[in-house]
C-alpha cells in the first residue's frame, strides 16, 4: 500500500499542494522561532565573551544582586593586592542624560575605561584614551549620529549628594537634585555591539571621573582581572573569593573563570529572550492547531475524490487496515515534504529578518548573528509530520467507514448519513456552560482576589474549546441563517450557496472553526489592547490630573513660563509650589501642589476637582478628616474629599503661606492638547525639558505616562496581530479547500444544473458566494466572540485601576477584518470555480469518475 500511496501523490500532486502549504506554514513558523531564539542566545554569549576577552578572571555580581560603583570602590585596592593579580578594572554602566551644541538631549550608556589599557575591549579610532577627570571617549557611531567631534563638549546631568541637618525641626533649603558637569571629547572608539546597550549612545570616561560623578547611579557589570604571567588562575580565583568574603560585599560577588562568567551573564541577560521565545511558540502552537483542523479538512477533499477508488481496492482484497495505513502514509509523506520546504523557508526567513534588522535597526541589532542549530530544523520537521498524522486520522477513518458495495453505488457522499458521537456535544455544551460560569464568576469576584484573572482566562479557553466541539451544531445554522438574509438578492446562485453550506455540516463547521479561532484571537487582542489603553489613560487622568509636571528647585520667571506656553500642543501653563505630605502613604507618597483654584482649573484634566481654600484636596476615599503636611514648618490641615486624585494632592496659597513654603520649591504644570498624538506628547516633553533646562526624565505627568503606555501597547498589538496572520492565512486555505470539495462532490449535480440552464457565470457566482459566506460569517463570529473576551479581559486586568469600564472597539478595524475575510473567501473560490466551469455537462453526467 506504500506504493499505492506514493503513486496517488505523484498522480494527484495538485490535490496535495494545499496540504503541503498549510504544513509548511506551521512547520516554518516553529523552525524560525527556534532559529531566532538560538541566534539571540548565541549572539548574546558571543558579545559577552568579547567583553571579557581581555581578562584572565572575572568577578560578577551574584544572581539578582545589583552593586553600584561606590559599593565596589573600597574592594578595588584589596583585589589588586591579591597575590598573582596584575591589575583589576571595574566594568560598570550608568544611564545618564547629556546635551551638546549639535544635539538637544540624548541618553548615554556611560562606562569607566580600565586604568590598565591591556584590559581594553575597545579600540581608539581617533584621538586618545581618557586621562583627566572630565575626559570623554565616544563610540564612533554615536559621534557620527550626534555630529560630535574631538574637542566638543557635552554637558551631563549628575546626581548631587544632599546634606541634611542634624536637627529635623530646622528648616531645610532643598538644593538642586541634579547638577551639570561639562565633559570634553578626547577620542573616538569602536566599542562593538552589546544587547544591553542596543540603540543607546555609548561613551567612556576615566575610572576616577566615573567614580566621582556616575558611580552612585550605575550598576557594576563585572570586575575584570588580569593575572601575572606565572600566576595559577585557580589559586588566584580562590584568593579573590576569599578577599570578597572578608568584605562588606560577601555573598554579592562571585569570582569566576572567563567561560563561567560568560555563561552566567549570558543566561541572566537572556531572560527577555526566553519570554519572547515563549510568546512566539504560543503563536506557533496556535498556528499548528489551526493547521491540524485545516489539513484534516483538506484530506477529506482527497478522500472524497478517491472514494470509489478506495472501494475498488477493498473489492480487490485490500483490508481496512491497509487502506487506513495508505491514507496515513500519504499524510506522512506529504507532511515530511511540506515540513522540509517550510523549515527551509523558515531558515531563509530568519536569515532575511536578521539581515533586515541589522540593516534597518543597525544600532539595536548590531550584535546579532544568525545561528541555525540542527535541533531547530529537526523539531520543525517533526512538528509538521506529527500534525499531518494527527490530521489524517479522521479522514482515514472515513475512508474505511463504508462497505465496498455501498461505496460503488452512485451516491453523493455529501447526502449520505453520517454518524456523530453523542459524547462530543455533551462535553462541548458542558465546556461552554462552565466557561460562561467562570467568566461571570471572575467578573463578580475579581474585587476579592486577583487570582480570578486566571479563572477568567480558563473560562475563555473552555468557551472556545466548547465551541470547537459543538461547531457542527452551532456554526452551520448560523451560516445558513445569515445566508438567507444576505444572499437572497443574488437569486438562484445565492439560495443554492446557502443550501450547500448545510449539505456537509461537519466540513462547513471545521472550515469555519479554523478561521473563527484565528479571528477570535485577533479580535481579543485588538479590543482588549485598545480598551486597556483607554482604561489606563482614564485611570491616569483620575489619579494624576496633570498632563505634564516639571519639579524645579528654582523660581520660574515669566519668560520661562511664556516659552513653555508657546510650545505647539500646549494649551495652558501654571506655576505651583510644592510641599510635603507626612504620614504613611505607601511606597510612593503623593505630591502636594500649592496653587490657586483659578490657575488649577486651567491646567487640570477635565472633570478634576479644584482645590478649596484652607483645605487640602484629597481623593474621596481618603480615610482621615485631616492631613499632616510640611513646608518650612509643619501643620495639620483639614481635608476636602472629592475626586480620585490619589497621586497628587492640592491646596491653596493661604495654606502654603501658613506653612512657609520655600519659594524655590516650584513645579511647572502644563495642560496638553487632548488631541495630541503619542509622538506629539514626546515632542512636547523634549521641548519643555529644553525650555526649562532640565532632563526629559524630570518632565513627568499623566500625558507622558499615557504616551509611554500607548507606545508599548501599540507595539505589542502590531506584533501579536502580525504573528496571528499565519494562523489566519492557514485558515483561509481551508475555505478554498471547502469549495474544492464542493466541486468534487457535486460534479454530477453541477453538470445537471448546467444542463437545466444554469450559466457558467452563475455557477462561478454560486461557488464564490459559498466561499464568501463561510469566510465572512466565520470572521463575524470570531469578532463577536473575541471582542467579548477582550472586554472581559480588560475588566479583569484593570479592575483595581479604575471604577469605570471603557470599551474601545474600533469600527474601522472590525469592518476591515470582515472585508478582508470576504475578499479572501472570494479569491479562494477562483481556482475551484474555474475548474467547475471547464467541465462540460455531458462529461460531468457520466456515471463513472
Amino acid at each position: 500500500m506504500i506504493a499505492v500511496a506514493l503513486a496517488e501523490i505523484r498522480i494527484h500532486w495538485a490535490r496535495f499542494l494545499a496540504v503541503a502549504l498549510g504544513i509548511a506554514l506551521a512547520a516554518g513558523f516553529v523552525a524560525s522561532t527556534l532559529i531566532i531564539s538560538s541566534s539571540l542566545q548565541a549572539s548574546l554569549k558571543e558579545t559577552v565573551g568579547q567583553t571579557f576577552s581581555a581578562s584572565d578572571l572575572v568577578i560578577v555580581p551574584a544572581q539578582d544582586v545589583f552593586v553600584n560603583g561606590q559599593e565596589v570602590s573600597p574592594l578595588a585596592d584589596p583585589l589588586r593586592q591579591v597575590d598573582g593579580v596584575n591589575s583589576a578594572a571595574v566594568n560598570a554602566r550608568t544611564m545618564t542624560t547629556g546635551r551638546g551644541q549639535s544635539f538637544s538631549e540624548s541618553t548615554f550608556a556611560l562606562s569607566p575605561a580600565p586604568a590598565d589599557s591591556e584590559l581594553d575591549t575597545f579600540s581608539i579610532i581617533d584621538g586618545t584614551r581618557p586621562d583627566s577627570l572630565t575626559d570623554l571617549v565616544l563610540d564612533e557611531a554615536t559621534a557620527e549620529e550626534l555630529g560630535v567631534g574631538i574637542g566638543d563638549e557635552i554637558r551631563f546631568s549628575v546626581d548631587s549628594v544632599s546634606v541634611e541637618p542634624d536637627d529635623d525641626a530646622m528648616p531645610v533649603y532643598r538644593g538642586p537634585s541634579q547638577s551639570n558637569t561639562m565633559f570634553t571629547v578626547v577620542g573616538l572608539a569602536s566599542m562593538g555591539g552589546s544587547p544591553s546597550t542596543a540603540g543607546m549612545h555609548r561613551a567612556m570616561t576615566t575610572s576616577a571621573g566615573y567614580q566621582e560623578y556616575f558611580a552612585q547611579q550605575g550598576d557594576v557589570i563585572a570586575i575584570q582581572i588580569a593575572l601575572d604571567d606565572d600566576a595559577d588562575p585557580a589559586a588566584v580565583r580562590t584568593r579573590l573569593q576569599s578577599t570578597i568574603d572578608d568584605s562588606a560585599l560577601r555573598g554579592s560577588l562571585e569570582a569566576m573563570t572567563v567561560g563561567g562568567a560568560t555563561d552566567a551573564k549570558a543566561d541572566r541577560l537572556s531572560g527577555g529572550n526566553e519570554v519572547i521565545t515563549s510568546l512566539l511558540l504560543v503563536f506557533a502552537g496556535i498556528s499548528v492547531i489551526v493547521a491540524i483542523l485545516v489539513v484534516s479538512n483538506i484530506f477529506s477533499v482527497i478522500v472524497a475524490g478517491r472514494r470509489r477508488e478506495l472501494a475498488l481496492l477493498r473489492c480487490l482484497g485490500a483490508s481496512r487496515f491497509q487502506l487506513y495505513g495508505s491514507v496515513v502514509a500519504e499524510g506522512s509523506v506529504v507532511g515530511l515534504l511540506g515540513s522540509i520546504v517550510g523549515v527551509a523557508a523558515g531558515a531563509g526567513l530568519s536569515f532575511c529578518l536578521a539581515a533586515g534588522a541589522k540593516r534597518i535597526w543597525s544600532e539595536d541589532f548590531d550584535y546579532l548573528s544568525l545561528n541555525v542549530p540542527p535541533s531547530a530544523l529537526l523539531i520543525g520537521i517533526a512538528v509538521g509530520v506529527l500534525l499531518t498524522i494527527l490530521a489524517t486520522i479522521r479522514p482515514a477513518r472515513s475512508a474505511i467507514a463504508v462497505t465496498p458495495l455501498e461505496a460503488l453505488e452512485p451516491l453523493d457522499e455529501s447526502l449520505a448519513p453520517s454518524r456523530h458521537s453523542r459524547l462530543r456535544p455533551i462535553v462541548g455544551w458542558s465546556s461552554i456552560g462552565l466557561g460562561v460560569v467562570l467568566l461571570v464568576a471572575s467578573l463578580s469576584l475579581i474585587e476579592h482576589s486577583d487570582a480570578w484573572i486566571l479563572g477568567g482566562a480558563l473560562g475563555g479557553v473552555l468557551l472556545v474549546f466548547g465551541l470547537v466541539l459543538c461547531s457542527v451544531l452551532i456554526i452551520p445554522p448560523i451560516v445558513a441563517a445569515i445566508g438567507d438574509l444576505t444572499l437572497s438578492p443574488f437569486g438562484l446562485p445565492g439560495r443554492l450557496a446557502t443550501l450547500n453550506t448545510l449539505r456537509n455540516r461537519r466540513r462547513t463547521a471545521a472550515t469555519a472553526t479554523a478561521l473563527i479561532i484565528g479571528v477570535t484571537l485577533v479580535a481579543t487582542i485588538l479590543v482588549g489592547g485598545m480598551s486597556t489603553k483607554a482604561m489606563l489613560a482614564f485611570g491616569l487622568d483620575q489619579r494624576y490630573p496633570v498632563d505634564i509636571a516639571v519639579p524645579l528647585e528654582t523660581t520660574v520667571d515669566r519668560d520661562e513660563a511664556d516659552g513653555v506656553r508657546e510650545i505647539a500642543g500646549v494649551e495652558a501653563v501654571a506655576v505651583a509650589h510644592r510641599a510635603q505630605v507626612l504620614g504613611d502613604h505607601g511606597d510612593s507618597p503623593p505630591d502636594l501642589y500649592v496653587i490657586d483654584p483659578d490657575s488649577a482649573q486651567t491646567v487640570l484634566s477635565e472633570g478634576a476637582e479644584a482645590p478649596v481654600a484652607g483645605k487640602v484636596l484629597v481623593p474621596s476615599d481618603f480615610a482621615s478628616e485631616s492631613i499632616r503636611i510640611k513646608g518650612l514648618t509643619e501643620a495639620t490641615v483639614p481635608v476636602e474629599k472629592a475626586g480620585d486624585s490619589s497621586l497628587v494632592y492640592f491646596t491653596t496659597p493661604d495654606v502654603g503661606n501658613d506653612l512657609g513654603v520655600s519659594p524655590t520649591s516650584t513645579s511647572v504644570l502644563v495642560k496638553v492638547d487632548p488631541n495630541a498624538t503619542v509622538s506629539d506628547i514626546f515632542r512636547i516633553q523634549q521641548d519643555v525639558a529644553e525650555e526649562l533646562d532640565v532632563t526629559s526624565d524630570e518632565v513627568v505627568g499623566s500625558a507622558v505616562a499615557r504616551g509611554q503606555y500607548s507606545e508599548l501597547i501599540d507595539v505589542l498589538l502590531i506584533s501579536a496581530v502580525a504573528l496571528l496572520f499565519v494562523a489566519v492565512l492557514i485558515a483561509l486555505l481551508g475555505v478554498s479547500n471547502t469549495v474544492s470539495l464542493s466541486v468534487i462532490e457535486r460534479r454530477r449535480e453541477n453538470s445537471l444544473l448546467r444542463a437545466l440552464g444554469l450559466s457558467i457565470s452563475q455557477l462561478r457566482m454560486l461557488l464564490a458566494l459559498e466561499a464568501a459566506l463561510i469566510s465572512s460569517v466565520s470572521a463575524l463570529i470570531g469578532l463577536v466572540l473575541g471582542g467579548a473576551l477582550g472586554i472581559v479581559g480588560t475588566a479583569l486586568l484593570t479592575n483595581d485601576y479604575s471604577d469605570q469600564l471603557i470599551v474601545d472597539w474600533s469600527l474601522p478595524a472590525t469592518l476591515g477584518i470582515l472585508v478582508v475575510a470576504t475578499l479572501a473567501g472570494l479569491l479562494s473560490a477562483l481556482a475551484p470555480a474555474r475548474r467547475a466551469a471547464r467541465l462540460s455537462p455531458v462529461e460531468g453526467l457520466k456515471q463513472e469518475n
